[in-house]
């Protein structure tokens, strides 16, 4: 009796050991792992204002975009703000800490049915899924400004071949409108 819970104990610690091992928290190596983490920043070079009667406004290739205009097949990013107001909003030059960052997979909207029926009529459907998205939404905080969300997202494409968005790709698409500064390369674990 006692050597079955001296193994199992064993095997629970070596399980442990394997999956602390996997897990990506808190790395900027992982697959899923956030270009971004608490404590990074985001310092905004020119004003972007995002039109009246929106709470976003998008960055993709360096240039702003809506959603409309912007292309889901390639990274891009998008700062949102509380609320949308009937004047434009500004959001000013200056320093945004991360203040967290969490990742969650979305689905391609029916708003580009031309482009859908082009990926599925070519045979790149692929299944029954549809194309997906990783996006990271990144809380920033600024002393002077309002806080707001800038959610990052990577290229939407079938399942098995979406990626999340990484630091290079992030930074083609803020463009010169704004500039990461990675405080540490890896954050030591714990």
């Amino acid at each position: 009796m006692n050597v079955l819970r001296l193994l199992f104990a064993g095997l629970l610690a070596a399980s442990a050991i394997v999956l602390a091992g996997c897990q990506s928290a808190g790395s900027r190596t992982g697959y899923y792992s956030s270009p971004l983490q608490p404590g990074d920043e985001v310092i905004m070079l020119k004003t972007l204002e995002i039109p009246s009667g929106k709470a976003r406004i998008y960055l993709q290739d360096g240039k702003k975009k809506s959603y409309g205009s912007s292309n889901q097949y390639k990274p891009f990013c998008y700062f949102l703000v509380k609320d949308p107001l009937p004047a434009r909003q500004q959001i000013k030059p200056g320093t945004f800490v991360v203040q967290s960052v969490w990742m969650d997979e979305t689905t391609v909207s029916a708003e580009y049915p031309v482009r859908l029926a082009s990926v599925f009529s070519m045979g790149m459907g692929g299944g029954s899924r549809s194309p997906i998205a990783y996006q990271f939404h990144i809380a920033l905080k600024a002393v002077d400004q309002q806080d707001m969300i800038m959610i990052c997202s990577g290229a939407y494409d079938m399942p098995d071949q979406a990626a999340p968005i990484r630091l290079p790709e992030l930074r083609q698409a803020l463009g010169d409108y704004a500039e990461v500064r990675v405080k540490t390369a890896t954050p030591p674990r714990q």
